[in-house]
């Protein structure tokens, strides 16, 4: 990739205040970089995320951010194939923006074949015969039958909700916070009162002020005068017909996905925004659910919004699997499918994978892929799932303050005390790792591995002189 085309992108496509946002992912202050231009700036940016070795990721952020650019990121990867795992789950066969995916070969305008993940040619690989692969790594899940687990904070989200009450689901990114709130925004659509709004915020139609208004209220009005349409685009308007909604005997529910995209624009969502949805929730007249990977409180004063909007909140954390929905996640797909895996094959990717749902996502495709086509390798499977975790791997790495990383157990610890009970007890909390009677290890020994080889690799380098 060109380093002077994507500085392109970031200094004439990104608004200043976007490119801020993206240097925040990626724990550095934008005016902290010397340069008296937003040029100049993003040039030490560009080179600062280049030595890091996380372009992979800047690509990510940059798409996420503004998945209008996709196609054009894309294009800077086309030799690079292999840089390209986590861009197919931006967009889905339904145009949702997705969390993150894989893809191994991106159509372009020298390329239009496209092949599943982590395989080289689509006809190079026999498909299975009789069944589809039921797995979405990356994707929000929208399949029932693929929902596993959760039930406690199923359970604690509809109390929460038929009390009347806010909730803002928080999890670090591709820990499921999607797929929950979708499940639940989708639990009332038979509801007579009771009218959900799905906004996907990474939708770029959805990142204006007439198209959020519009789709929530397209979908509500949808539900109470099917096929009369009728369009709601300013915030006077959005909450004058909040009001006739409630003031009817319905209770319009707001179901928002990603709230980090609201709270990276403030000079469009702004304070007044949030405010008029404030006094909404305040008097029961709108009900607000919506996830983010950190609290509302913290995510509007990092963005120097001032609003109280995340009072109205209670908090759902979100983190690793139970043990048994980790399990059930590989073995139920199999059994649904009248598919047999060779015993051991469950518990050693499960291992593997550990407790969170992407990498079990990511090591069931695989596994089922390899059963399905009767080519079942076991270091085969281990080998391509491995080479698809790594970015996803490093990208959660990268999220660890410098502390969690220096105390990040390989191995079960049993430290309590000290700064580094506490790290371990942080990292723990936030899913990253796993707490047991015994103490504290690593979420999966595939994760576990990968850090040792690149922690010997550190050591390695840093033991050598320069000459």
């Amino acid at each position: 990739m060109d380093p002077m085309q994507f500085l392109d992108i970031l200094d004439s496509h990104l608004s200043e205040a976007e490119l801020s946002a993206l240097c925040r992912q990626f724990g550095v202050d934008y005016n902290a970089f010397p340069g008296s231009t937003q040029r100049e700036k993003a040039r030490e940016f560009l080179g600062y995320i280049r030595r890091g070795g996380r372009m992979a990721g800047l690509a990510e952020a940059t798409t996420v951010l503004r998945p209008d650019l996709s196609s054009t990121v894309a294009q800077f990867f086309e030799s690079k194939e292999d840089e390209l795992s986590w861009i197919d789950g931006l967009a889905g066969a339904d145009d949702r923006v997705m969390d993150s995916g894989l893809t191994w070969r991106w159509s372009s305008s020298t390329s239009s074949a496209q092949t599943r993940p982590g395989q080289l040619d689509e006809k190079d690989v026999p498909s299975p015969a009789d069944v589809s692969n039921p797995y979405t790594p990356g994707r929000m899940i929208v399949d029932e039958t693929m929902f596993f687990g959760r039930d406690i904070e199923w359970a604690q989200l509809r109390r929460h909700i038929s009390a009347g009450e806010h909730v803002a689901i928080v999890s670090g990114r591709n820990f499921g916070g999607s797929s929950l709130l979708y499940r639940a925004a989708r639990s009332f659509d038979d509801s007579p009162r009771l009218l959900s709004a799905y906004v996907d915020l990474r939708d770029p139609s959805h990142q204006t002020l007439s198209g959020l208004f519009d789709s929530a209220w397209s979908q509500w009005w949808g539900r109470v005068r099917p096929g009369n349409t009728a369009r709601v685009r300013t915030l006077h308007d959005f909450v004058t017909a909040v009001h006739k909604l409630s003031a009817a005997g319905y209770q319009p529910l707001l179901f928002l996905d990603e709230l980090e995209q609201l709270a990276w624009r403030p000079s469009v969502f702004s304070d007044e925004v949030f405010e008029a949805w404030r006094a909404l929730g305040d008097n029961g007249q709108l009900g607000f659910v919506l996830t983010s990977h950190t609290s509302p409180a913290d995510l509007l004063a990092q963005n120097g919004l001032s609003s109280r909007f995340y009072e109205l909140f209670q908090l759902l954390n979100v983190g690793l699997l139970g043990a048994a929905a980790a399990r059930d996640m590989l073995v139920v797909p199999l059994q649904r499918a009248n598919i047999e895996a060779p015993g051991g094959a469950v518990d050693y990717f499960l291992d593997r994978a550990g407790p969170h749902p992407f990498f079990l996502q990511l090591a069931g495709y695989y596994l089922f892929d390899s059963l399905a086509r009767r080519a079942y390798s076991r270091d085969e499977v281990d080998r391509v799932f491995t080479a698809a975790a790594e970015p996803f791997w490093q990208e959660l790495w990268d999220s660890m303050t410098p502390l969690a990383q220096e105390y990040y157990p390989v191995n079960l610890s049993s430290a309590v005390e000290g700064m580094s009970g506490r790290q371990l007890r942080i990292i723990a909390n936030k899913g990253l790792a796993i707490a047991e009677d015994e103490g504290i290890g690593p979420f999966s020994a595939g994760f576990a591995d990968w850090l040792v080889r690149i922690r010997t690799a550190a050591e390695a380098a840093a033991t050598v002189s320069p000459d």
